[in-house]
């Protein structure tokens, strides 16, 4: 939904303060990468850059040989990251994922994330892998989202964030198989009314599968 533009109730003078702290300190980040270890960006103060999305505070406690992947969804125009094992293999138990995204000041004004979708991707029926997305947005506040094996579950967050702290859990017994967790991150442009926005988040779902599969 990157570039559909739609009426939102409007966005914290907070908030976008807050936003373009952050952004300004960080203009001068390198692109993401498209497909590295997490070893990469979890070097101390590491920050990176996608489109208009600037990533920020990583923070892992899993195997950090397996892969960071950054991209624009080519059906929607949103900024997904993933997470995925990429020929490694996640370790059994508990792996963390944790992060901050930010709209950086290159946004059109008003840009704000409208909607926060997870997808998890594992190759295994049984047992089931549990994935936990917790995330603060600096105005829509905290949210969880939980999902099983192949789930791919969003929520809305107007009046729309310009930062979220993202925090993933994935707890995988023996014997399963996780594959990739997925971020997407959809937003419009504050005071541009577009009815149809959100007409396309099946289409973006389906994308944001494939995506993934394509990874695994």
């Amino acid at each position: 939904m990157n570039g559909l533009k739609r009426k939102t109730l409007g966005i914290g003078l907070g908030g976008v303060a807050t936003a373009l702290l952050i952004a300004s300190g960080q203009a001068s980040a390198a692109a993401c990468p498209a497909d590295d270890p997490l070893s990469v960006l979890a070097v101390s103060g590491f920050t990176c850059t996608v489109g208009d999305k600037i990533f920020s505070d990583f923070s892992f406690t899993t195997n950090l040989a397996t892969h960071a992947l950054f991209s624009i969804n080519p059906i929607t125009g949103d900024v997904v990251v993933t997470f995925s094992r990429d020929g490694q293999l996640y370790p059994v138990g508990t792996s963390t994922f944790e992060y901050t995204v930010t709209v950086a000041s290159t946004a059109p004004p008003g840009t704000a994330i409208v909607e926060h979708t997870l997808g998890v991707d594992v190759s295994t029926l049984m047992p089931k892998v549990t994935t936990t997305d917790s995330f603060t947005g600096n105005n829509s506040g905290s949210h969880l989202l939980t999902a099983t094996n192949g789930d791919t579950l969003a929520v809305l967050t107007p009046p729309g964030d310009t930062s979220e702290t993202v925090t993933l859990t994935a707890n995988q017994p023996s014997r399963a198989q996780l594959n990739s967790i997925t971020n997407d991150f959809a937003q419009v442009v504050e005071g541009v009314p577009e009815p149809a926005s959100f007409s396309l988040f099946g289409i973006g779902l389906v994308g944001l599968a494939l995506t993934r599969r394509r990874r695994s």
